[in-house]
């Protein structure tokens, strides 16, 4: 005969394992089958060699803890495990005595929480889930931009350019001789005066034949009467 006590924790953990459809809440039994929850607190009955799995979605920055509770006479374990299923979390303690997971989330996914006995304990336990949501901080940032200007400066180089021209200049060496003068003689300058008169006199006789030429043909020609 069963006893009373088992009878009525049965009859209490499948009221608590019904949702408000009054479809009951079956754990999992491998990560695709694992049972979605929400925060609060679930019954749930475990078989020997049975292990549960549960999963909660989680957002970076949550905070995630989980609770398990049994007979005194009983011994579960709990996991927590993260989206690509790796342990971030663990709780072992001795028979009877809860067990509890902290954790804050890094990724975003699915976390998995996992229940099952040591040994060959069985019996019913209560899963109590809750999430602490990070507050949300509205941070104004005032966003200060530099502007580069970019100036292009042109500057003028006046190149000197120096011309050497080349002049040719002629010199001409004008040399001098000085002729020594000769005493001139008593005949020499007897000479000398008689040419003078000569070229005189020829030149004024000349002028008188010129002279009278131009008066002849200036006098008009006289009549012939008949």
């Amino acid at each position: 005969m069963v006893p009373r006590i088992v009878l009525a924790a049965w009859l209490l953990a499948l009221m608590f394992t019904s949702s408000a459809s009054g479809q009951e809440l079956v754990p999992g039994t491998g990560f695709s089958s694992a049972l979605e929850l929400t925060p609060g607190s679930y019954t749930f009955a475990l078989a020997p060699g049975e292990i549960h799995f549960f999963k909660i979605p989680l957002e970076p920055g949550d905070i995630l803890v989980a609770k398990v509770r049994m007979a005194s006479n009983q011994d579960f374990d709990l996991y927590l495990l993260n989206p690509i299923r790796e342990i971030v979390g663990q709780s072992v303690r001795a028979t009877g005595l809860t067990d509890a997971v902290e954790y804050t989330a890094v990724e975003k996914g699915p976390h998995y929480i996992v229940v099952l006995g040591f040994g060959d304990s069985s019996g019913v336990y209560s899963l109590t889930v809750s999430v602490i949501r990070p507050k949300t901080v509205t941070q104004t940032v005032t966003a200060v931009v530099t502007e580069r200007v970019t100036e292009t400066v042109t500057t003028h180089v006046f190149n000197t350019n120096t011309v050497v021209s080349e002049k040719l200049v002629t010199v001409f060496d004008t040399e001098r001789v000085e002729v020594e003068k000769a005493p001139w003689t008593a005949a020499g300058l007897a000479i000398l005066a008689a040419a003078l008169l000569y070229t005189g006199h020829a030149a004024t006789e000349a002028l008188k034949s010129r002279y009278k030429q131009h008066t002849e043909e200036d006098k008009p020609a006289s009549s012939t009467s008949v």
